[in-house]
């Protein structure tokens, strides 16, 4: 790839291009299976095929009882009216029943509306128009840094083996390491986050997904959603702790009585 290239974890892709593609199914890297009521805060996306089927779409997390985010490249062929999704809400495994399923005609989806691959817009939110009951992740303070080194967890269902076309339908989870990120001379925002390894690390199909740590309170506090990756990061995540993303959603927010949910 070019270094003005990212490549898609939503699916196939033009280098260089806007995601324009419905995504394949997910993939975590070296994880392990989440337990039933483990993450209640992951929400897995769904779209709605030809013949009615519904299947994978994106990962996304809730942070607020009626708000859910994701990536802007995720979000905004649904805000386009391109495709038909669903979100389940606090399920773990995609073929067992359970979980908070809420239909299209029950929320409004706003993507980041100057989204571009090389910057930190990489968000979409989607509100719903009743709560759900399923313990929120939060969200850091804004201006929150994640040191190199430092120990986060990244989520998502389907293939664990990038050569594997096999999908698990559970969940699954890896502790990535926080990776210094290399801008490439500046053609990627600072503001990013990269974390993973070759062996622990997000894959095609994870987009939207959370980049979490486990709080001692027993809390998640989510710091990034899948974005894609680089020449030199294998896992590139939206920083969810930059002030300048959350100024598109300020006014969403606000109409729909949920202004306190933007972090301060």
């Amino acid at each position: 790839m070019s270094g003005l290239s990212v490549a898609s974890l939503v699916g196939v892709c033009t280098i260089g291009s806007v995601f324009t593609l419905a995504p394949s199914a997910s993939a975590i890297v070296g994880g392990v299976p989440v337990a039933d009521g483990e993450r209640p805060f992951a929400v897995q996306i769904e779209q709605r095929g030809e013949d009615g089927a519904w299947s994978h779409y994106c990962g996304a997390v809730l942070i607020d009882s009626r708000v859910v985010a994701t990536a802007a490249h995720c979000a905004k062929f649904a805000e386009q009216g391109k495709l038909t999704i669903r979100l389940v809400v606090g399920r773990a495994d995609s073929n067992a029943p359970g979980g908070t399923v809420v239909t299209s005609d029950r929320f409004s989806v706003y993507s980041h509306p100057e989204f571009d691959t090389t910057t930190n817009t990489d968000l979409g939110l989607i509100v719903l128009d009743s709560p759900v009951s399923q313990a929120r992740a939060m969200l850091p303070s804004l201006g929150t840094t994640l040191r190199p080194g430092h120990l986060v967890h990244a989520a998502g269902w389907g293939r664990t083996d990038l050569d594997d076309q096999a999908k698990p339908s559970r969940l699954q989870e890896a502790q990535l390491p926080v990776q210094k990120f290399d801008t490439e001379g500046g053609v990627w925002d600072k503001e990013f986050i990269c974390a993973g390894t070759a062996e622990s690390r997000v894959a095609p199909g994870d987009s939207g997904g959370p980049l979490f740590a486990m709080k001692a309170h027993g809390k998640a506090v989510v710091y990034g959603l899948v974005s894609g990756d680089t020449n030199t990061c294998t896992g590139l995540f939206t920083n969810l702790a930059a002030p300048d993303i959350w100024k598109p959603f300020r006014a969403p927010l606000a109409s729909h009585g949920l202004g306190h949910v933007i972090p301060k």
